[in-house]
């Protein structure tokens, strides 16, 4: 009777503790986010007002940087701030570009090649990524897009978003790319884009929904279907009104 007693407590007991668990790894995640809003704003402050780009060549060539490694002294060298503890596969602090390569430490935070091959648990916003129309927060440099962005442009920061759960390569096609949320179907720069109707898998990452850091500094758990990204307001872009 006593066993009996301990087992229906004990399953009445664990989906609390779950989701309790869920709760703590979730704004463990969020936490990160602030952390790489505040790296954002000091390294913007050290580069009259440029934001750092989401990619840019290597100036030793033989590859590209990510933008992660433009942030990492302002994140006292940490790489476990470019991950979310809830994303157990895709973690840049292990290293590992891939199941089938072995774990490349040395590279993270290096403006080297083999950088960009490691994913992030959390990805930089360029969902509007291609040159003109919608601004996107990092861009790339001249010679490449020539659409980096300062932080005057921004024209709603308490709105536009700077960082995320997961990345925008929602078919596995780019799997140098899955550190940086981007709009996959349809033309970059249109309106209309919704992480959920592309298959994202990190905007659902947190029960349905994905944590997201904006350019005000401020962060919270947002439900992907109701980001607005039409003709009246994006949070994907510097210009709020951007289509």
């Amino acid at each position: 009777m006593v066993i009996a007693i301990i087992a229906i407590l004990a399953s009445m007991l664990l989906p609390a503790l779950g989701k309790a668990k869920a709760r703590a790894l979730q704004i463990h995640c969020l936490n990160n986010m602030k952390q790489l809003a505040l790296a954002t704003h000091t390294y913007s402050g050290d580069a009259e007002e440029w934001l750092p780009p989401i990619q840019a060549l290597l100036p030793q060539g033989g590859g590209e940087s990510s933008w992660r490694a433009y942030l990492f002294p302002y994140v006292g060298k940490a790489p476990r701030v470019y991950d979310c503890p809830t994303e157990k596969e895709e973690v840049y602090a292990n290293g590992r570009p891939s199941k089938n390569r072995p774990p490349s430490p040395w590279v993270l935070g290096q403006f080297v090649p083999g950088e960009i091959d490691i994913a992030s648990g959390i990805g930089a916003v360029n969902v509007h990524w291609t040159f003109g129309g919608a601004q996107p927060p990092f861009g790339r440099p001249a010679g490449y897009e020539n659409n980096l962005c300062r932080t005057p442009m921004i024209e709603a920061p308490s709105q536009f978003l700077w960082f995320g759960d997961g990345h925008g390569d929602a078919f596995g096609v780019w799997p140098q790319d899955r550190w940086w949320i981007w709009k996959e179907v349809g033309q970059a720069n249109s309106p209309g884009f919704n992480r959920l109707a592309q298959g994202d898998k990190g905007a659902v990452r947190h029960n349905r929904r994905s944590n997201y850091a904006r350019a005000d500094g401020s962060s919270s758990l947002l439900d992907p279907a109701r980001i607005p990204c039409d003709t009246n307001a994006c949070w994907w872009s510097a210009k709020a009104d951007s289509h």
